[in-house]
């Protein structure tokens, strides 16, 4: 599935090393009980690298989650949600926020697409992305969905080299809950 990148990186998302943090608390409780929580990682891959110059890249990555939880679905264990797409895009836009839709491959075989919109913030020196909204079609349509993606050991001194950013790693908790 395509997931669009209008530029937050995604829901962020989000290479291929493993960044070594605790994943991001769970969004604040709502007045729905949890369908699934989830927690996982985001990579994302940018070519060409990302510099502190706007350029037209191609962006792809996977969201992974391999620990699911929910007492009304066991059979929803993981998911993933493979992304690609390209966007005009710089190292001091990289943040900006956006919106897209993205496909979760469920580990029983089913799928969830839901429409999000995301935005980021510093936390303690830490960029943090929330990405939320309703899954549009497919298991558990209905249902809101809070993405909040952790960048624990983001370092954006590659924009400054001519290679760029290439990669982007974080951690991601997921809620999904009955509006």
């Amino acid at each position: 599935m395509t997931k669009r990148i209008p530029m937050a990186a995604g829901a962020l998302v989000i290479a291929l090393t493993t960044v070594a943090a605790a994943p991001a608390a769970p969004a604040a409780a709502s007045a729905s009980p949890a369908l699934v929580t989830c927690a996982g990682s985001t990579t994302v891959a940018f070519s060409p690298g990302l510099t502190n110059t706007e350029r037209t890249v191609s962006v792809s990555g996977q969201d992974t989650a391999n620990l699911c939880v929910s007492p009304t679905h066991p059979q929803l264990t993981g998911f993933v949600a493979p992304f690609s797409g390209t966007a005009t895009q710089s190292c001091t836009s990289l943040f900006a926020g956006g919106s897209g839709t993205e496909t979760l491959h469920w580990s029983d075989g089913t799928t969830s697409t839901w429409a999000y919109t995301n935005s980021f913030s510093n936390v303690n020196g830490t960029k943090v992305g929330t990405s939320t909204g309703p899954i549009t079609s497919g298991t558990l349509a209905g249902a809101e969905v809070t993405q909040t993606i952790t960048f624990p050991n983001l370092d954006l001194s590659a924009c400054s080299t001519p290679q760029g950013l290439t990669t982007l790693n974080g951690l991601d908790t997921w809620t999904l809950t009955r509006p």
